[in-house]
């Protein structure tokens, strides 16, 4: 299990929910340590888990500058963390649920995408923009976007790599649900709870059911598919 090493990610209880906050201050932009931090959260006991983000934004995505200053090398090992990370939400056997504040990038758009119920801010931009910053998509990018996108908006969103607003995003299938900002986290929880309701047993080996194969296709590939994604990349910061 990866160590928790990042104090932007803090959790707290709200009765048996567990809430996860990423709060840098900033534009969340993720690290190793901070999907480290975020992927240990769930080692925690409750019912139900809840992912957050500071006030109008979940993550902006990967840390850009971080990913330059540290070349190819840090580049696989930011993109292996984020897949294991994304993996081990997917497959949580409880109730996970994003409450997105605001904007929900690139990889904040599968973060959204690997919890079972994502709600959207109003005014939050989100897209798998990979493509426009030259980047291919990952294979568990694919996975996230096939269990969630409509089929018939699927290749129209990666291809081009395009942004969308929150209504389009519930529309597309990377969200389920728009509220005002303020009333973000409050409907999170009211949904965690509503989901940590029913049967454990059966939600959670459910969802294995439905996730368990791609999930561990898709860790079993994990180092081989970030290697092809960073070929083109130079080993030098």
């Amino acid at each position: 299990m990866a160590e928790a090493t990042d104090a932007t990610v803090r959790q707290h209880h709200d009765g048996q929910v567990l809430v996860v906050t990423l709060d840098d201050e900033a534009k969340n932009a993720l690290r190793p340590d901070t999907l480290f931090s975020i992927e240990a959260a769930l080692e925690a006991d409750a019912d139900a888990v809840v992912l957050t983000g500071r006030p109008g934004i979940l993550t902006a995505g990967l840390d850009v500058k971080w990913m330059a200053e540290h070349g190819r090398r840090g580049t696989e090992d930011l993109l292996v963390a984020l897949g294991r990370c994304l993996m081990r939400w997917w497959t949580d056997p409880r109730p996970t649920v994003c409450a997105a504040p605001g904007h929900a990038i690139a990889a904040g758009t599968m973060l959204a995408m690997a919890c079972d119920h994502a709600v959207a801010a109003e005014d939050g931009a989100w897209g798998l923009l990979e493509t426009q910053i030259d980047f291919e998509m990952p294979e568990y990018g694919i996975a996230l976007a096939r269990a969630n996108v409509r089929t018939d908006r699927l290749e129209d969103l990666l291809l081009p790599g395009e942004r969308v607003d929150a209504a389009e995003a519930v529309a597309a299938g990377f969200a389920d649900q728009v509220r005002p900002a303020d009333e973000v986290l409050d409907v999170a929880l009211d949904r965690a709870r509503t989901l940590a309701e029913l049967p454990a047993r059966a939600y959670g080996r459910t969802k294995r059911r439905l996730r368990g194969d791609i999930a561990a296709g898709v860790t079993a590939r994990l180092h081989d598919d970030i290697a092809s994604v960073t070929a083109h990349l130079s080993h030098e910061a």
